[in-house]
């Protein structure tokens, strides 16, 4: 392997990208620190290390131990915000998260909830408005939330064959939510979105909604018809 000890540490993403101040002109090319080659140069750096005294051995008592068993009941979930409110969905019903790309109209059709079809993998899929759907408020129009730069994201969700689309203001990732996590939805949320929240768990600092993947697919198929 080769050494990188006297190599200078790659935190650039920390300092000036996307978990920094986001002031590094790249950004604007790559869109994201993990599209950047320098970022991929810093992981591929940690391959070239060498092993510490000791490593190996270390992981060979870790792998031969105990497993701890899973906590039964845990939820995989997506995150996402929609302007101030934190969501989160069953990986079960997630499909994936785009790029922001053309929504195309549908003459007579298209509306506020209903916003238009969008191609993905070279199918139509219809677009629909959760925010609106939910009564919450538009995000700030310059993409910055606490602070803090954002790239909207288009959420391709699925459930029994079914596929719809969604925009979000940001995807922060997927996480386990334990079952002694989850409690019911306080009553200052707004009725739309507690139609469509199954409960809401804490998560680095704040409350997330986790909502219900049928009853969102079932308002999803209305606002198709109305």
């Amino acid at each position: 392997m080769t050494s990188t000890e006297n190599q200078p540490a790659l935190t650039c993403w920390k300092e000036k990208g996307v978990a920094g101040d986001a002031s590094c002109p790249r950004l604007a090319e790559f869109g994201h620190c993990r599209n950047c080659p320098e970022y991929a140069r810093a992981g591929r750096s940690l391959f070239d290390r060498n092993i510490p005294a000791g490593f190996q051995e270390e992981w060979a008592i870790m792998l031969a131990g105990i497993k701890k068993a899973e906590s039964p009941g845990a939820v995989s979930a997506v995150v996402f915000r929609l302007n101030d409110e934190f969501l989160a969905l069953k990986t079960v019903a997630f499909l994936k998260a785009l790029e922001m790309r053309p929504i195309h109209r549908v003459p007579f059709r298209t509306n506020h909830v209903f916003r238009g079809v969008v191609n993905v993998d070279g199918v139509l899929l219809p677009c629909i408005s959760a925010a609106e759907l939910m009564g919450i408020s538009a995000a700030d129009p310059s993409g910055k939330h606490d602070g803090h730069q954002c790239y909207r994201r288009l959420m391709v969700i699925t459930r029994e064959g079914a596929r719809f689309v969604f925009p979000v203001d940001e995807v922060l990732g997927v996480i386990r939510v334990l079952p002694n996590q989850m409690q019911k939805p306080p009553e200052t949320v707004s009725k739309s979105l507690t139609a469509l929240t199954m409960h809401v768990f804490p998560w680095e600092n704040r409350m997330v909604g986790l909502l219900d993947d049928q009853k969102l697919f079932t308002t999803f198929h209305g606002s198709l018809t109305h």
